[in-house]
């Protein structure tokens, strides 16, 4: 069936405008141009007003506004030139690109919009600053074969219909590219369509969070009946954070060092809205744990250690720790009062319910808002917003997570791995297996948790950010360098750099199914996996250089790459430099050579010329970091 759902792009030069839209049912492509030589402005209009949803990638703060802009003075435009409606649409669009993110006051509110719209880039909430990405960076980690930037400046004026043609290809790659990941968030969609409809809310472009604070708005206004205008204005706003004022009275320690970290933070006041350097490190049981106002990190020595017959790795976490913190001890939001930890559990209860009814549109909903609660304490503007909540969570988390550390170290002969903020790793003799499960009961009891167990057959360890393991069921799990497909809790980070998959790849192939590395690499068929992304910012460009003869005669020749290129090390390419705008370069990837693969070319795998020593060598530093001094059994 035809909905006429179209996703699109736009380009707004100085001389002219492109619109390139998709039908997402049909596959029509319909394109646009307004120029001095080609002036499309009445069919652009009169296609607009047949699309019953514009789909895009941060089309909400940039396409449909300019969109919206020409439909609003399509009547006026046919009053003047064609130079001057461009200069006009133009200008509008460098107004709507100089906008800040939180000016909501000069943006078009969304009730107004001529046509609604679906934005990819704000469902994956790639408008917050620690995920921010672009279409080109998602290209490259989507793996789609053409990573093309725009053909000409937006500047460049007399602008020929040749030229025009050029922009209207990069159009419709970037269309083309959305749609590949327009299918990729179809799941994320359907959530929020389900949501829409369970709630009665525009929920269809809201981040995770936004729709967690949605709902639990909803919820808070059902229970009190409070005006949602007050609801919406309240804060509470806090000059200084006691930390001894809001610590547990169940968290107590028996050894020298974690007797130390309970008074270093009762000694410690945070203060909102500032820059709260507060951290703390001990050495405790041969593992240096590092503590601050966000968590608790701790790992053992680098190495790769195994369960064997005697011994046995043994994992818990605890089941959703920070709700659970908020709910078990009555946590609440001062601005709401203590009948906030009545709403706030009603909702566990209600997913809880949901979840064993298998109701996978309620369940998924209330655990966004169960997670939106703490890090929207945090955000001052949100109405949950109280700092002391955020702080009462954080801190007694890991002082409770620390207690647990404590009383699995008496079990004897065992080493503790790794602590995070709810969760650790620790080898016990299996003789002692009943005595750590005792103590994690009795660690419940005192702490209102639950914990949730695993056994590791290996865990490998580079750092604290960087590990990897594999339990009983052969089931792995990979953080940082370690990852094959960066993740985000158990969602795809396409926003992450995703370089050199092969890496990650020969490692888990060697460390646990005892695959030789050179064996991973040299029978790998997939390009992609080698290829790597380089991301040069405003005062950066990249150059490959090169020799080329010309009459015999060699010349140094320089070409300047995208802004974001994918590349491979090649043993036929060129050195590849950064160069800065104050006059310095830098090489990448110092002694290879790379082949730039922004356009996919098929080839056989042999014929891409790969060099694999270095992508042997690469797996073999990272070996290095786990086991240093084993380096020679690898090659």
């Amino acid at each position: 069936m035809n909905k006429n759902y179209y996703i699109y792009d736009i380009e707004t030069l100085k001389s002219c405008f492109t619109y390139t839209g998709l039908n997402i049912d049909t596959a029509e492509i319909k394109t646009y141009i307004l120029h001095k030589d080609k002036f499309e402005l009445h069919d652009l209009i009169q296609h607009l007003e047949t699309v019953k949803y514009g789909i895009g990638f941060n089309n909400i703060f940039f396409d449909y506004p300019v969109l919206h802009f020409i439909i609003e003075n399509y009547k006026y435009f046919n009053t003047i030139s064609k130079e001057d409606v461009i200069h006009a649409i133009y200008r509008e669009s460098q107004r709507i690109i100089n906008l800040s993110d939180d000016d909501f006051s000069s943006r078009i509110s969304y009730k107004n919009f001529k046509m609604p719209q679906l934005d990819l880039y704000k469902i994956w909430h790639y408008n917050n600053k620690g995920r921010r990405t672009s279409l080109k960076s998602l290209q490259i980690s989507m793996n789609f074969p053409n990573v093309m930037e725009m053909p000409l400046e937006h500047t460049k004026d007399d602008i020929t219909l040749e030229e025009v043609s050029d922009i209207l290809k990069y159009n419709l790659n970037d269309v083309i590219a959305t749609f590949e990941f327009y299918k990729l968030s179809k799941d994320k969609i359907k959530l929020r369509t389900d949501i829409s409809k369970a709630y009665k809310i525009s929920a269809l472009n809201y981040s995770d969070s936004k729709i967690g604070e949605t709902i639990i708005f909803k919820e808070i206004i059902k229970k009190t009946g409070i005006d949602s205008n007050i609801l919406k204005s309240k804060r509470t706003y806090r000059n200084k954070i006691v930390v001894k004022d809001i610590l547990f009275d169940n968290i107590k320690f028996e050894t020298p060092e974690l007797k130390q970290i309970h008074s270093f933070f009762k000694d410690v006041i945070i203060y909102p809205g500032t820059k709260n350097n507060i951290s703390k490190s001990i050495l405790f049981k041969n593992v240096l744990i590092d503590y601050g106002i966000g968590g608790i990190h701790g790992i053992t020595r680098a190495g790769i250690y195994e369960s064997d017959n005697d011994y046995v790795i043994m994992s818990a976490d605890v089941a959703s720790l920070y709700p659970n913190i908020g709910i078990k001890y009555k946590l609440y939001l001062e601005h709401l009062g203590s009948i906030f930890c009545d709403i706030y559990s009603n909702i566990l209860d209600k997913r809880i319910k949901a979840k064993n009814l298998k109701n996978n549109i309620l369940s998924d909903a209330l655990k966004l808002a169960l997670n939106a609660t703490y890090g929207k304490s945090n955000e001052v503007n949100s109405f949950l917003y109280d700092p002391q909540y955020t702080m009462s969570i954080t801190i007694n988390g890991q002082l409770l997570m620390s207690m647990l550390v404590e009383k699995l170290s008496c079990i004897p002969d065992s080493q503790i791995y790794m602590i995070n903020t709810d969760g650790l790793e620790i080898k016990i003799p299996r003789i002692y297996k009943e005595m750590y499960f005792n103590i994690c009961k009795e660690w419940e009891k005192i702490t209102k948790f639950t914990l949730e167990y695993n056994e590791y057959n290996k865990i490998s360890i580079a750092d604290v950010n960087n590990y990897s393991c594999i339990d009983t069921n052969s089931k792995i799990k990979n953080k940082g360098r370690f990852e094959i497909d960066k993740l985000v809790g158990s969602e795809p980070a396409y926003h992450k750099d995703n370089s050199f998959k092969i890496i990650p790849i020969a490692l888990e192939n060697y460390i646990y199914r005892n695959i030789p590395i050179e064996d991973t690499i040299r029978n790998h068929t997939n390009i992609y996996d080698f290829c790597g992304r380089q991301k040069f910012t405003k005062d950066s460009h990249g150059e490959i250089h090169s020799i080329v003869y010309r009459n015999g005669i060699p010349e140094h020749v320089k070409n300047i790459t995208q802004k974001n290129t994918r590349y491979y090390i090649s043993t036929k390419g060129n050195p590849f430099i950064k160069c800065y705008s104050k006059g310095s370069t830098e090489k990448i990837h110092v002694g290879f050579l790379v082949q730039e693969f922004n356009n996919y070319v098929e080839k056989q795998i042999s014929d891409y010329n790969i060099n694999y020593s270095f992508y042997i060598n690469e797996v073999n530093k990272e070996l290095n970091n786990i086991k240093p001094r084993q380096l020679d059994l690898f090659i």
